[in-house]
């Protein structure tokens, strides 16, 4: 074959197989639309055709699938949240592939992976970029909301406020207030932690359906030694000190920040959490009344695993071989 046709003729193999990723992500993300309730849990995994072409074939392919999706967005979607789409399910699938087929840190560039997970870029890295990449979401969110002499805290409250309104303006009155005040001070930094979440979750269930099939490009990532770069937890503890520290619309998205930023940290001390279940009789009783009281805790419960992966960090950091 002549030189430079390889990607050509590999590309042209897969545009249908990216075409349909598209087409079915933007029909998953639409089923809102269509089925309220069932369609939002639909919505949910809308990312998944994306990121298991584009971890199948490559980051290149995962474009075209982000490409063919915007395309069909705009038949299937109001005009409105067609970057809304992009934003949500297109940039992050592009990222997450692009990351997730390079090689390790310590290969150089254009080297090419060898066998086992160790070669290829750590998970835990691709996870710290997609919690970076939150704050783009968040800094669009603050130059689009129009504040005029209210701040954004404010804004935001009272679109919550008029939006519940009127989704329950059936309900008694007393429901209506329990249900306002039940709604998270610090949405936005809510919908972040969410939104990565929500990314990382498809992209383990993507990764896992094409090793399953034995066709992932890469192998699967050893999730039990997950580990973060140190700026990742850097940018953590900065936000969460500019949310305590400052006031005004500094802090509120400081703290919004944070919570996006916390979820690579959550994720380090469920592993630890998972570990302490193994040394136990009965781990799976275990790990169940841990996730229920985590559910009923809440955002304590959720900070609470955050610094256990924060200390993990710091823990590996001071070891022999911790990478900066």
């Amino acid at each position: 074959m002549r030189p430079g046709r390889t990607g050509e003729t590999l590309m042209s193999r897969t545009l249908p197989y990216a075409a349909l990723a598209g087409l079915a992500g933007v029909l998953m993300f639409a089923a809102f639309l269509y089925v309220p309730v069932l369609g939002a849990l639909i919505m949910q995994a809308s990312v998944l055709p994306l990121l298991v072409v584009g971890l199948r074939f490559g980051a290149a392919s995962a474009l075209a699938a982000a490409i063919v999706a915007t395309g069909a967005a705009l038949v299937f979607l109001p005009w409105a949240m067609v970057p809304v789409q992009v934003l949500l399910d297109g940039v992050p699938a592009v990222l997450v592939c692009a990351l997730a087929l390079r090689s390790a840190p310590g290969l150089g560039r254009g080297a090419l992976p060898a066998e086992g997970a160790a070669a290829w870029y750590p998970a835990g890295h691709v996870l710290a970029w997609l919690s970076a990449a939150a704050l783009g979401l968040l800094a669009l969110f603050a130059l689009g909301v129009p504040t005029g002499e209210a701040s954004l805290e404010a804004v935001v409250a009272g679109a919550v406020h008029d939006a519940l309104t009127s989704v329950l303006a059936e309900a008694p009155v007393e429901a209506r207030a329990q249900v306002l005040a039940a709604m998270p001070a610090y949405l936005p930094g809510v919908f972040l932690a969410t939104w990565v979440t929500r990314i990382t979750l498809c992209a383990m269930l993507a990764q896992a359906l094409l090793a399953r099939r034995k066709v992932a490009s890469r192998p699967t990532p050893v999730y039990s030694a997950l580990d973060l770069p140190s700026w990742q937890v850097g940018l953590f503890l900065a936000a969460l000190a500019g949310g305590v520290g400052l006031g005004g619309d500094a802090g509120y998205l400081a703290a919004n920040a944070a919570f996006g930023l916390a979820m690579p940290l959550v994720a380090m001390g469920l592993v630890l959490v998972h570990q302490a279940a193994r040394l136990l009789p009965h781990p799976g009783v275990a790990l169940g009344a841990f996730y229920g009281l985590m559910v009923l805790g809440s955002t304590a419960a959720l900070a609470a695993v955050a610094g256990l992966g924060v200390v993990e960090v710091m823990i590996k950091r001071r070891g022999p071989q911790g990478l900066a």
